[in-house]
């Protein structure tokens, strides 16, 4: 019997696939067997917008919106904590090298979206 997911989880994992991560990251990080994040992205791409569309896109778009106002809440606390000297005068030169690249690259991806987005306007 196949294993059946929220909706919340599964708008998660296709926003982590629109945002460039691969397949087998974000299985890992869902913990969903690759083939189904495969399947779930393989159909993506056959349906297009316009099966989209079809799918409740409204409903979908509603709770990519609430992913990513939830993922951007938390940034910002852990932006924030992360400002925090004491703090960060505790951490080792590898957790924050780490901590550094995260960021960048999350910010850098976010923009490169806001920017494709307007392009597409």
């Amino acid at each position: 019997m196949a294993k059946s997911y929220t909706k919340q989880k599964k708008a998660a994992v296709m926003a982590a696939l629109l945002e460039g991560q691969s397949v087998s990251s974000v299985a890992r990080q869902y913990k969903i067997p690759k083939g189904t994040v495969s399947g779930w992205k393989q159909k993506a791409l056959n349906t297009g917008v316009e099966g989209v569309a079809t799918q409740k896109k409204e409903e979908i778009g509603d709770l990519l919106l609430v992913y990513l106002r939830q993922n951007l809440q938390t940034l910002t606390a852990q932006s924030e904590h992360c400002q925090n000297k004491k703090w960060l005068e505790r951490q080792s030169a590898e957790s924050l090298a780490v901590l550094h690249g995260v960021l960048a690259d999350k910010t850098v991806r976010l923009l490169e979206a806001i920017s494709a987005a307007d392009d597409d306007d």
